[in-house]
């Protein structure tokens, strides 16, 4: 094989290095952690108590020691304070309360239809509107196959639960599980539509959980070029490398402006790489992350609900704080480097709008959101640099998305390690890490027992290599460019079309984008809001059940696919408020108060009676 070109620095498809990468060398954390060193300095500081009992440079000694105890002790404090301060603590409680809360149902002749207060007349509009759902649900459902199909998945996929729980806050579950049912499966795609066993087509704005960049007919064809060019060899030939990962590697480095590329299966495994890739290299222990960011399902980087594994390791910060930066600066000979999902531009310091949580929402233009990420972004860039701590872009679902050159290039901030998966990979998984040559090294040149061992049965494997090539060819055609900015100025326009209408028609909801990601955020108070999923599927909108909680177009939307959502999603938010679930007589307080009145009656045994799903 000809050896892959290094990354041109005036590639179009690369960013320009808004501020010089960390140093090529790094300075080892201390093998005392912050607590340890805290006990240590103020055990030293009180080494003078025992100067009375010694004599001569003995006692200038114990003085010493303990003016060195004190300053160390002051400087850990100091740490230990900044720390605390900059610590988005959100995540922690969340993940210590979740053991105590105990789980309660509402029932139907309970609190289901009012558990905002709401009186008898809006419940009972509320009624008929979930009697509506049901009968919609149902009708798609029908038909012999389609019902035994989705029994069997229901039965034996243990995904579905976690994706029934995850949708639904869970007093509201057991009504929703047993009346509203969801066919989940379907048989082909016709652009940027899904149709089901029945026939009946869906307009998909899932985006396939961040993977259909292009669209579906570009992937299917991504599948037929990566086939055709291995086919000779055949799909599981590991070990050995098809040459066809010349031009990937090439594409690679010159998309990252990286030296290194290694090859996974999945983003997650290549977020688990690349953190213990920058632990090795280091040798420090510690791993920043920002609040409400999401990198994969690994227990190592999830400090909140969702893993039960203690994470000490991991500082999840405030997003765009200076404390956050002076933190890294006083804390730098510990990290090992500071995680970004630059996707939080859309949301910072929270997690992505959420039907769970989501009770009001302040809403900000997203010209401003961009404009403020991306100097926080080049901010803490500097700071990284400066501290000598790698930056690292978890660019898994905003890779190729933002830009052709993703989100460094849409910021223009060069990060020291980048990963890539989800779209990247064709249609087939894959995950990819792109790094500094010296951050990449998964051995010790001067300790030979001590590696850091990374790699995959099926990592490069030959197909995943031919869909990749494909993509990046396709990626670095004028074709592909061109689509990019055509998607963002259809986008930003349907954005603004569809929230000039809903104000003008009242509806209490608003559509933010950031490049072709957008989302819904509600501009009154509710519990109900979850069910806009519901009503946005009854009108025919595909949406993910569980993911980032954001909405995608891909790069195949037709003017007449625009107009089409927006009809539908008009339609879903008229229904549901004629319907009666947006209540404008309650406030935030009082939602908050009877949420609190209910927990409590749970504990006393005074709430609705609980039902086991």
């Amino acid at each position: 094989l000809e050896p892959a070109p290094a990354p041109s620095p005036r590639s179009p498809l690369a960013p320009e290095p808004a501020h010089p990468m960390a140093p090529a060398t790094f300075t080892a954390a201390c093998p005392l952690g912050l607590q340890s060193r805290l006990v240590f300095g103020a055990a030293l500081s009180a080494a003078p108590l025992a100067a009375p009992l010694l004599s001569g440079s003995q006692q200038t000694a114990a003085y010493a020691v303990g003016v060195f105890g004190i300053l160390s002790f002051l400087r850990s404090l100091y740490k230990a304070a900044l720390t605390a301060y900059a610590f988005a603590w959100t995540p922690r409680i969340g993940r210590l309360t979740a053991p105590l809360l105990p789980k309660y149902s509402f029932s139907e002749d309970g609190s289901f239809y009012n558990a905002d207060g709401a009186p008898a007349d809006v419940v009972a509009r509320r009624k008929k509107g979930f009697a509506y759902l049901a009968d919609t649900f149902a009708k798609l459902s029908e038909g012999g196959n389609v019902a035994k199909l989705n029994a069997v998945i229901k039965e034996g996929l243990s995904d579905i639960r976690f994706t029934d729980t995850n949708r639904v806050p869970f007093p509201f579950q057991a009504v929703v599980r047993s009346r509203l049912n969801i066919s989940t499966a379907v048989t082909k795609s016709e652009g940027p539509w899904l149709v089901d066993a029945n026939g009946a087509k869906a307009l998909d704005v899932s985006g396939s959980y961040g993977v259909n960049v292009c669209g579906y007919d570009r992937y299917k064809q991504f599948a037929k070029q990566g086939l055709a060019a291995i086919q000779d060899l055949g799909p599981n030939v590991l070990g050995p490398l098809h040459p066809v990962i010349a031009p990937v590697l090439s594409g690679l480095r010159e998309v990252s402006g990286l030296e290194e590329v290694s090859f996974h299966m999945s983003g997650t495994e290549a977020v688990m790489c690349a953190v213990r890739l920058a632990r090795f290299n280091t040798r420090r222990p510690l791993v920043v992350q920002f609040s409400g960011a999401y990198h994969g399902w690994w227990d190592g980087v999830q400090p909140g609900p969702g893993s039960e594994r203690p994470v000490g390791d991991v500082l999840n910060l405030k997003d765009m704080n200076p404390a956050s930066l002076a933190l890294i600066r006083a804390r730098a000979s510990e990290i090992a480097c500071v995680l970004v999902s630059p996707l939080q531009g859309l949301n910072p310091n929270n997690s992505p709008p959420s039907d769970l949580v989501l009770m009001d929402s302040k809403m900000r233009q997203a010209e401003e959101s961009v404009r403020l990420y991306t100097a926080w972004l080049k901010q803490l860039r500097e700071t990284c640099t400066q501290a000598g701590v790698p930056l690292l872009f978890d660019e898994v679902y905003t890779g190729f998305r933002m830009a052709p050159g993703g989100a460094q290039a849409f910021y223009g901030v060069q990060a020291d390690f980048v990963v890539y998966g989800k779209t990247l990979g064709g249609g087939m998984p894959c995950g990819v890490v792109c790094g500094r040559r010296e951050l990449m090294r998964r051995f010790d040149p001067t300790r030979p027992l001590r590696v850091a061992y990374v790699i995959g049965t099926f990592s490069a494997a030959p197909l995943t290599l031919g869909c990749i090539a494909a993509f990046l060819e396709w990626l670095q055609s004028d074709a592909g460019k061109k689509e990019y900015a055509t998607a963002q100025t259809a986008t930003d326009d349907f954005i603004t079309r569809t929230n000039k209408a809903l104000i003008a028609e009242g509806l209490p909801l608003r559509l933010q984008n950031l490049t072709t990601v957008w989302t819904v955020l509600f501009t009154c108070p509710g519990r109900y809001h979850w069910l806009f999923q519901y009503y946005l599927r009854a009108e025919g909108v595909a949406l993910s059940w569980v993911g980032t909680g954001r909405c995608l177009f891909s790069l195949d939307f037709a003017p007449k696919d625009y107009e089409a959502l927006e009809t539908k999603l008009i339609a879903a938010a008229r229904r549901m408020r004629d319907d009666g679930w947006w209540y404008a007589g309650v406030s935030s307080k009082q939602i908050k108060r009877r949420m609190g009145l209910e927990f409590a009656k749970q504990v006393f045994g005074l709430g609705d009676k609980p039902k086991t799903v």
